[in-house]
């Protein structure tokens, strides 16, 4: 249901997000050591990692994407919106975490958007 609901909304999973969850399924051991078993049980190398610190270092234009039902929140996102210098965001109102799959017009609009603003 998690993942329903937060990771792709899109029923049936596009072939190529379905081959992505088999592939993990089929061999999660980085998956394992990075995260551990689940979203909810994080006890992998990740489990502390932030680059938040850097992130005022990033000294190019930069699009933060989410989406209202994304388990990547705004309050998630928010650090990135707060401390990258020259940052933009854009929300999906309609996705969770894989707009290019659940908004994919509205997403390429989005980031062409992007792109031109900052090939000006």
């Amino acid at each position: 249901m998690f993942y329903a609901r937060h990771v792709c909304r899109v029923v049936p999973h596009p072939p190529e997000v379905a081959a992505t969850f088999a592939w993990v399924d089929a061999d999660p051991t980085v998956y394992h050591a990075m995260n551990g078993p689940t979203e909810f049980h994080v006890v992998g190398s990740l489990r502390e990692w932030t680059v938040e610190d850097r992130l005022s270092r990033i000294d190019v234009p930069t699009l933060v994407l989410n989406g209202r039902f994304d388990e990547a929140t705004d309050d998630t996102v928010a650090a990135f919106l707060d401390l990258i210098p020259d940052v933009r965001h854009h929300r999906f109102e309609q996705s969770s975490h894989m707009p290019h799959w659940e908004e994919r017009e509205e997403y390429m609009r989005v980031v062409a958007r992007f792109l031109d603003a900052i090939d000006g």
